[in-house]
């Protein structure tokens, strides 16, 4: 088990593995969540290697979830791609499930990009909605900063604004199709891996979350408490209020449903790539 104590060690490891492998880090990087690994299909690999095989990476468990970090080419320019993600939920801390982020500060990028399935608590949504992160809820489970040690750099009480500041969700909906519509929403993490019932699903709408995930928080705040400039936008996999849409296929209906919205997202890595939400 990855320990606080050893993170910035640990972090610096991963970076000289992932530079050695990779080559120079790109600006920016993106992690493609469920669903979403068919994005990097179509554009060249320069280099690539296995999550689980980068000093504090694990190899992912899940369905779409390929486990492997890749350098791209895209017509923006080179793009670090992470395909999938460990969950909390497979048996990992909110820190070991977040190591990547401290990885890619350490290597230099600038900028993370993270996607992800969600469930929609607004029911003004319907499956296949994209959705641009806003803000969140983070009350259950562990925040991945606990027991990290002091750093006189850093502040480890965050002021409550700006883990998703205006000006890259702004960049973020830039980025992605101008036909494609999008709305801002609120996230809410639960670590999963059961749903919510319909009285979880209702207190949690009344708490003022739009939709439901186990990944994107713990991205966001270990990337705020970095430096590294963060932005995410997430699919609509299926809805729970209301119940119209309770993902009775299980993980494969989701899976599906974002990988039909992704798959006309063309050009989306490209201005990822391109565009500098960071001056």
């Amino acid at each position: 088990m990855l320990e606080p104590q050893e993170i910035t060690s640990t972090a610096d490891q991963a970076a000289q593995f992932l530079s050695s492998a990779l080559g120079p880090a790109p600006r920016v990087a993106v992690v493609l969540g469920t669903g979403w690994d068919g994005l990097d299909g179509p554009y060249e690999v320069t280099a690539e290697v296995d999550c689980a095989g980068v000093p504090g990476m694990h190899d992912p468990g899940v369905m779409s979830h390929a486990g492997k970090i890749k350098v791209i080419e895209t017509g923006g320019g080179p793009l670090l791609v992470q395909e999938g993600r460990v969950h909390c939920y497979e048996g990992y801390s909110t820190l070991e499930a977040s190591f990547p982020v401290w990885a890619y500060a350490a290597m230099g990028i600038e900028v993370l990009v993270s996607t992800s399935a969600v469930g929609g608590l607004n029911p003004a949504y319907t499956p296949g909605n994209v959705v641009i992160i806003a803000d969140h809820i983070f009350m259950w489970g562990s925040d991945p900063l606990i027991g990290v040690s002091p750093d006189e750099a850093r502040d480890r009480f965050m002021p409550s604004g700006e883990f998703y500041p205006e000006r890259a969700q702004d960049w973020l909906k830039s980025c992605l199709p101008p036909t494609l519509e999008t709305e801002k929403a609120n996230y809410v993490f639960n670590t999963g891996p059961s749903f919510e019932t319909d009285a979880e699903a209702t207190l949690l709408r009344l708490c003022g979350a739009d939709v439901v995930g186990m990944s994107v928080p713990i991205e966001a705040i270990v990337a705020r408490y970095l430096g590294i400039g963060f932005a995410a936008v997430c699919c609509v996999s299926n809805t729970i209020i209301p119940m119209r849409s309770a993902a009775s296929g299980g993980a494969g209906e989701v899976i599906e449903t974002v990988r039909r919205t992704v798959a006309g997202m063309e050009g989306f890595l490209d201005r990822i790539a391109a565009v500098d939400m960071i001056g």
